[in-house]
């Protein structure tokens, strides 16, 4: 299929009035690809949970809004278009309860990438202490294997990308704003080397401004795509404690910096230790979270075939552990075939089987 009509059918079911990510995805995982169903009389006709008015407006759609600039963008910029149907598409991004239908995205996007992924945000106004911290433990991480994903915005988010590209890391920027674009303006030279070490990303359609509601949205996009998110300063009105909220909704780990509590930018972080977030005061207190010593740098990830990347992929998402059966339920695999494909993954040294027929991963 043809990559520009194929986004161009995606833009017009999510641009479907009030139809969201939720009922395309639901809708999509029947019928499959929207070029498949839209403009196509009679194509709904068996799909009840979406409403009469919906089908009649699917097959006879509008053109998505500024459609020649949005192809225009698209081949100007390279921009690459990534939707749930894909097996590239993020599994720990595919389970938060809103997953973007589609994203739009610039760089180079590798599966591995997301094996190990941790978001780091914070405040704008960063102290000197705040910025000390995201350039060591940021670092630190990068060196230890991780994705680092944040926001590209001042203070905290940028520094963290510049912390893992320093420290020869991989990061990824999500973005309030359509790809094409650079947001902040004065992060473009940051965003250029993202692109060359990671990908900026965005459920945006290129051309889109930065709106302010687009920046809260987008947050659960960067704590969707990260194990966990550590919060370094930031209100308690913040977009930070926004992503710590996102973070717990989606049960993934928060981890936060202690901080002066006569300072503003330290609320936000000791109001989340009180909540239960892990107290960080070194990199050593969100590895040893993921059974990680600061040697793992070390350690070359084993080439994985199909089958076992899916298997790794569903004990990386139910971490710390994961059930026998769990695998078998979603998976689908035979008893014989996950055991064949367990012991591969224990030879490469990927996971281990712990007692209680569970695995635990190794990376």
């Amino acid at each position: 299929m043809d990559k520009i009509e194929r986004i161009k059918t995606w833009i017009q079911l999510l641009s479907t009035p009030n139809f969201g990510n939720v009922a395309a995805i639901k809708l999509t995982g029947i019928l499959g690809e929207p070029s498949g169903f839209i403009g196509q009389k009679d194509a709904l006709t068996d799909i009840e949970f979406i409403s009469e008015t919906t089908k009649e407006y699917l097959y006879n759609p509008n053109e998505p809004d500024n459609w020649n600039r949005v192809v225009k963008l698209i081949n100007k910029y390279e921009i690459k278009f990534l939707t749930v149907l894909d097996d590239d598409y993020p599994t720990l991004l595919r389970n938060i309860f809103d997953p973007p239908a589609f994203l739009f995205y610039r760089g180079n996007l590798r599966k591995e990438d997301f094996r190990r992924t941790l978001a780091i945000v914070g405040t704008r106004r960063a102290s000197n202490y705040g910025k000390m911290m995201t350039n060591e433990i940021g670092g630190q991480l990068a060196r230890a294997g991780f994705t680092i994903v944040s926001g590209l915005a001042y203070g905290v988010d940028a520094l963290s990308h510049i912390a893992a590209l320093n420290n020869g890391g991989r990061t990824i920027a999500v973005m309030g704003t359509g790809v094409d674009q650079f947001y902040p303006p004065e992060n473009r030279e940051l965003a250029e080397d993202i692109i060359q070490n990671g990908i900026i990303v965005s459920e945006y359609v290129p051309g889109s401004k930065a709106e302010k509601w687009n920046f809260p949205t987008r947050n659960r996009i960067i704590s969707g795509l990260s194990l966990g998110s550590f919060i370094i300063e930031g209100s308690r009105q913040s977009g930070a404690l926004l992503t710590a909220k996102f973070a717990m909704d989606q049960n993934r780990d928060v981890f936060a910096l202690p901080g002066d509590i006569n300072r503003k930018q330290a609320e936000g972080p000791n109001y989340l230790i009180k909540l239960g977030a892990k107290i960080v005061t070194s990199v050593k207190d969100i590895l040893e979270e993921y059974d990680l010593i600061l040697d793992e740098q070390t350690r070359i990830f084993p080439e994985l075939n199909e089958k076992e990347e899916q298997i790794y992929q569903v004990v990386i998402e139910n971490k710390p552990e994961t059930h026998f059966d769990t695998l078998i339920m979603k998976t689908g695999f035979s008893v014989g075939e996950l055991s064949t494909i367990l012991l591969s993954l224990e030879l490469k040294n990927v996971i281990k089987k712990v007692p209680g027929n569970k695995i635990v991963p190794l990376y």
